[in-house]
């Protein structure tokens, strides 16, 4: 089992995605407390996107259709194209997977250590960088979904992506209700950051921002001088969040709504085929935080710096089943540090009708 210690593994260690080896962020206090996390909402409604139903008859908003960044909230999309694909027989989660070809979508640095912890959770020795000692050594296909839920891999997220293919994620998303997710390269992101001459000048059009970052995405998988040359130039990457902002307000951005659309229709039973091995990963990482009454809690979130979102629903015996979408711009790293607390407050909002109505007068 997962335990707080995993909750936010791309969520809350701080602009997970972008930290460095050795580097972390401490909790402040502020939003140290559920209450103080209304009180942030309260006092940023322009920063908030949020649209939350609790499943009996409860429903709150704001800005659900501002487009916000979605950080690694997206990877539920991944998750539940894997799980059609495992459904309709495309996949066999028993495949075994060489190490090597998983490490080859990580380059290096920039994702909070997620592919480290994620290798050390399988007990595969590797490096400080996240790359296995030994990349002939097998793991099962069903440990990559599980990675990119659990830890938030970057790599894993990408390693599907390349097995699956864009056509699968968007019509996976689509059966949610979401439709065209931006389903980019993390990967190619991170190296446009590290190495930003195979990057599109600032302000360029998406369509041209995603397809530089998947070109240069291949070539790192393919080219290993390329992957030499990328890990001389990590070291002089942008380090800190105000430097990595200009990079980071180019990432995939998507809405409250949409990424509401997707977790619900997992939530209440109706996405098939595949919701129910979407639901088995997305319910471990908060195992030990159901509610009294509830079943469980299907949870992903993502940070990058000023930037913090949240898909999670509750399900309770007999069907009912809540679901909230939150994405925040303006975030600090300590309040991205003390996530754990504004997860807590939107399970409490999900199950009692009080704690609903506190949020909602946050929000309103």
């Amino acid at each position: 089992m997962l335990t707080r210690r995993h909750l936010l593994a791309g969520a809350a260690a701080g602009s997970a995605a972008l930290l460095l080896p050795g580097t972390a962020s401490a909790a402040q206090p502020g939003t140290s407390t559920q209450q103080g996390w209304l009180d942030w909402l309260a006092a940023h409604r322009g920063d908030v996107s949020v649209l939350i139903d609790d499943g009996a008859g409860r429903r709150a908003s704001r800005n659900a259709e501002v487009r916000r960044l979605l950080a690694s909230s997206i990877k539920v999309v991944h998750l539940s194209a894997y799980a059609v694909a495992v459904a309709e027989g495309g996949l066999d989660p028993k495949e075994q997977i060489r190490v090597g070809d998983w490490d080859a979508h990580h380059p290096f640095v920039s994702d909070g250590r997620a592919h480290f912890q994620a290798l050390t959770w399988l007990g595969i020795p590797c490096d400080d960088f996240g790359i296995a000692k030994d990349p002939e050594q097998r793991v099962p296909l069903a440990r990559i979904p599980e990675a990119m839920i659990f830890f938030s891999d970057n790599a894993a997220t990408d390693y599907l992506r390349t097995r699956l293919g864009d056509p699968a994620l968007q019509l996976a998303a689509a059966r949610g209700g979401w439709i065209r997710p931006d389903t980019r390269s993390l990967g190619g992101e991170v190296l446009m950051l590290m190495m930003p001459e195979y990057a599109p000048p600032p302000g360029s059009p998406v369509a041209v921002r995603r397809a530089l970052g998947d070109a240069v995405a291949r070539r790192f998988v393919t080219d290993p001088a390329f992957r030499a040359e990328a890990f001389e130039r990590w070291p002089d990457m942008p380090g800190t969040p105000d430097a990595q902002w200009p990079w980071v307000k180019g990432h995939a951005r998507g809405t409250a709504s949409e990424l509401f659309s997707l977790h619900r229709s997992l939530a209440s039973g109706r996405y098939r085929p595949g919701g129910a091995l979407a639901r088995e990963i997305l319910a471990q990482p908060l195992a030990d935080r159901v509610p009294p009454g509830a079943s469980e809690v299907l949870f992903k979130g993502g940070s990058l710096p000023r930037t913090l979102t949240i898909g999670l629903s509750a399900r309770w015996p007999g069907g009912r089943s809540g679901t909230a979408a939150v994405l925040l711009t303006g975030v600090s790293d300590q309040d991205t540090a003390n996530a754990s607390h504004l997860v807590d407050a939107l399970i409490a909002a999900l199950s009692d009708p009080e704690r609903f109505a506190a949020l909602e007068r946050a929000l309103c």
